[in-house]
């Protein structure tokens, strides 16, 4: 059986037609909170740590050869949270805020990375659009954290600008309740997705998001509404993206050694974009970010790979299979 139908393009996403002279230009570049992440595996808690989207999809790109910038919130006395981007060579436009965005992550097994309990002891305020650099990129990313830490109409913005436009649902699937992180309500209005080349979920929060009771039926909304690929992460079990013709389903890449799963999602979606930028075979691209997460849940923090690494990976898996 076939797929959902390819959506027309929708005349949502605006014509840029200011003056680019001046604008500062990137291969990627991500929006959203940068998050002190403070972890805790099991019986061993860590020092806090950069986290978010912010931090974990920028380092792909920027691993993976990419010029890449951030657009993020860190209050002053946390500046340290941004060096290991800066000395990456990432280009950071840290916008004024009094607070940090900080989480906590609580993995209560080390053996179980899909399994993790959040709370949030601060955040950063939202980032809004006209408060966006002059900036052009090949490629932009929404992270939010939480539901209101980017203006939706950032999507638009950026769609308007040229680039593919991708956005990870999670942040806007979670509420903040006493310190708590919860699953929100489905979103009332879609209007911005028209503008989304990419959207990525994993299988429970594409139903959270959408309200839908079942994986395809809240696939089929986000794509009626102008996306035209939705990725629908599995944890363990691997991915299927969701755009032309029938679905196709993207084995996981074993990890060779499990230290943390924390930002694999966030590189996933990354290594998928930064894909996708030269290669329409949506197939290959699932399988370079299965690749890409799989490197990442090696080592603690970012992704650490090169390009190298990942079509190592990629060639030791088809050697298996």
């Amino acid at each position: 059986s076939g797929g959902p139908a390819e959506p027309a393009r929708s005349p949502c996403h605006a014509q840029h037609t200011g003056n680019d002279s001046m604008a500062s230009r990137f291969d990627a570049c991500v929006i959203g909170h940068l998050a002190c992440d403070i972890n805790r595996i099991g019986d061993t808690e860590y020092e806090p740590s950069p986290g978010g989207a912010a931090y974990y999809s920028t380092m792909v790109y920027r691993r993976l050869g990419l010029r890449a910038a951030v657009v993020t919130k860190v209050a002053g006395r946390d500046r340290s949270l941004l060096r290991q981007l800066e000395d990456a060579g990432v280009e950071v436009f840290n916008l004024p805020s009094a607070a940090t965005t900080t989480f906590r992550n609580i993995y209560p097994s080390a053996s179980d990375p899909d399994h993790r309990i959040q709370r949030v002891d601060a955040r950063a305020g939202p980032i809004a659009v006209d408060a966006l650099p002059d900036l052009r990129a090949r490629i932009w990313q929404i992270g939010p954290l939480t539901g209101d830490d980017v203006e939706l109409g950032m999507i638009r913005h950026c769609a308007g600008l040229g680039g593919l436009v991708g956005l990870d649902v999670q942040g806007l699937t979670r509420v903040v309740t006493d310190g708590e992180v919860r699953a929100s309500a489905p979103a009332e209005q879609m209007d911005y997705l028209c503008a989304l080349d990419v959207l990525k979920a994993d299988d429970a929060e594409i139903l959270t998001y959408t309200g839908a009771e079942a994986v395809q039926t809240g696939v089929a909304t986000v794509r009626a509404a102008g996306v035209r690929e939705v990725l629908v992460t599995r944890a363990s079990a691997g991915a299927v993206i969701y755009g032309r013709g029938a679905p196709i389903a993207v084995d996981a890449a074993p990890p060779r050694r499990m230290v943390d799963a924390t930002g694999c999602g966030d590189t996933f979606l990354a290594a998928y974009m930064t894909r996708r930028l030269t290669s329409d075979d949506l197939r290959d691209c699932g399988e370079f970010a299965a690749a890409a997460a799989a490197i990442n849940i090696e080592t603690r923090g970012a992704f650490q790979g090169t390009p190298a690494d990942v079509a190592e990976r990629r060639a030791a898996l088809r050697r298996r299979s």
